[in-house]
């Protein structure tokens, strides 16, 4: 009967440390790591133009 109440007496402090040792455990889980989001594809592969050229392009007076 003495072991029973020894048990009894003990019980909270093992049912403490093993939910201890489960809380902690779930931190040290490994989570899947997410792949980096791929950059997105631009729909026109063109140098950028410079607007001043294309006026000036456009106001000088064309040949014959």
């Amino acid at each position: 009967m003495q072991a029973f109440r020894l048990l009894l007496r003990a019980s909270p402090f093992l049912l403490g440390a093993l939910a201890a040792a489960i809380w902690l455990r779930r931190g040290v889980i490994e989570r899947p790591q997410l792949e980096p989001p791929k950059p997105p594809t631009r729909r026109f592969e063109r140098e950028p133009i410079d607007i001043v050229t294309v006026v000036d392009d456009l106001l000088v007076p064309s040949a014959p």
